[in-house]
């Protein structure tokens, strides 16, 4: 037996082997386990799973692929956006037609004959109201001042958006404490409750509802009293001066 050292350390009989048996065999198993690699990959083109997007019959056959071969994994593209232009990405997307967005943009004319101050029974708004009468404060923080009254309704309040404003007087309510109202069709005066929900007087008698004024009756509003003084009534109306000049 003449032994031999091959170049991988294996020792064989030179006199029996030409080469050493033993890389021949691990070349041959290697040899065998590619060829059975590329028999299973081509058999996986040829036939293809369901989720690689091939319809599969009853009569195919089913294909095992080795745990340790890589995964098949689907990939969804999305759908690509439909191409805008510059001008249709700046500017803003509008609905109608050409003659509806027409419509749209066209504002109504205003009317000039619809004047939105109410005209008055003594004339023009734009006008001065004539005085009806006058509150005179004869007690309070605006002692010996007056306040002209006009027809209608006239507000008593603390406030600066009032007809009588009576300043100072911290018990006098901003708003509405009490209204002061003169009838010309009758020629009336009216004392009357105001929005407020602290009361007032007159002649010492609270108001609740609607009271007749004449003349020198005190109002007492908070701590202010106010003595009425009228102008108007059945001697003398503005009206009546309007009549007399018409003829």
């Amino acid at each position: 037996m003449k032994l031999k050292r091959c170049e991988n350390g294996h020792f064989y009989d030179q006199d029996k082997f030409a080469a050493c048996p033993h890389c021949a065999a691990i070349e041959e198993e290697m040899d065998n386990e590619t060829q059975t690699l590329d028999e299973q990959t081509m058999s996986i083109y040829e036939n293809p799973p369901e989720d690689m997007g091939s319809a599969r019959t009853d009569d195919e056959e089913s294909v095992t692929i080795p745990a340790d071969s890589a995964d098949v994994h689907r990939v969804e593209i999305p759908e690509p956006e439909p191409y805008r232009t510059e001008t249709q990405m700046t500017e803003p997307e509008t609905r109608g037609t050409v003659q509806e967005r027409a419509f749209r943009n066209i504002q109504p004319e205003p009317d000039y004959d619809d004047d939105p101050v109410t005209v008055g029974l003594f004339g023009d708004p734009h006008e001065p109201r004539p005085v009806v009468g006058w509150l005179v404060c004869i007690k309070g923080e605006m002692y010996g001042q007056s306040f002209p009254l006009h027809a209608g309704k006239n507000f008593v309040g603390r406030g600066a958006n009032m007809d009588v404003v009576i300043r100072g007087d911290r018990s006098v309510s901003r708003d509405k404490h009490a209204i002061i109202i003169y009838e010309p069709r009758r020629r009336e005066f009216i004392a009357q409750a105001g929005e407020s929900r602290e009361l007032f007087y007159l002649n010492d008698e609270v108001v609740l509802s609607m009271d007749k004024l004449k003349n020198h009756d005190v109002l007492t509003i908070g701590r202010t009293d106010l003595m009425f003084v009228p102008l108007c009534g059945e001697d003398f109306s503005w009206e009546d001066i309007g009549k007399k000049g018409e003829e």
